[in-house]
């Protein structure tokens, strides 16, 4: 009677964690914000999950904020895309402008932003960057002044990036 409530106990433990670690893997994942680059969505040390399903079934569309692996680092990142594969962006008088494949030149509109914040480089110069490539994506922080971000470290391949941040504002 005793070793059957035991295994029976053991069992549900075992597939308790089984599921948590499935969930955890291929799913939804937690995490926690590192600095201020992304204010004012995220602050630092907040917590936030990650889809992982939703970039495996679909992929990353502009505005999305994605967790990713830094170029040439095993650094986790949290950035909002900007650019996606086939365009060009181009930072000039505190916007980033995009052309598509088709060569029409818009400005990003980015409602994300404080009315105070500008998309600038380093050096204050106006900065066109390569054309993304097939499977490259532009991405920039949203506190601008302060977060390394594409402008530094150039795009973020496709399999660099984990997973959707989901928010909840």
């Amino acid at each position: 009677m005793f070793l059957s409530y035991l295994w029976k106990t053991f069992r549900l433990i075992l597939i308790a964690g089984v599921a948590i670690l499935l969930t955890r893997t291929f799913l939804i994942e937690p995490g926690r914000v590192n600095g201020i680059s992304m204010e004012p969505t995220f602050l630092d040390d907040e917590l936030f999950f990650m889809n992982k399903l939703h970039l495996i079934l679909s992929l990353p569309k502009r505005g999305q904020i994605v967790q990713s692996r830094k170029p040439n680092s095993d650094k986790l990142l949290l950035k909002r895309i900007v650019g996606l594969p086939g365009e060009t962006i181009e930072i000039r008088e505190s916007e980033v402008l995009v052309t598509g494949a088709d060569g029409v030149t818009v400005r990003l509109q980015e409602p994300y932003l404080g009315p105070d914040v500008a998309t600038l480089m380093p050096d204050m110069k106006p900065h066109t960057f390569p054309t993304l490539g097939p499977n490259e994506y532009f991405v920039l922080g949203d506190n601008r002044r302060f977060s390394g971000d594409s402008r530094e470290y150039g795009a973020i391949p496709r399999d660099a990036i984990i997973g959707l941040v989901m928010t909840s504002r």
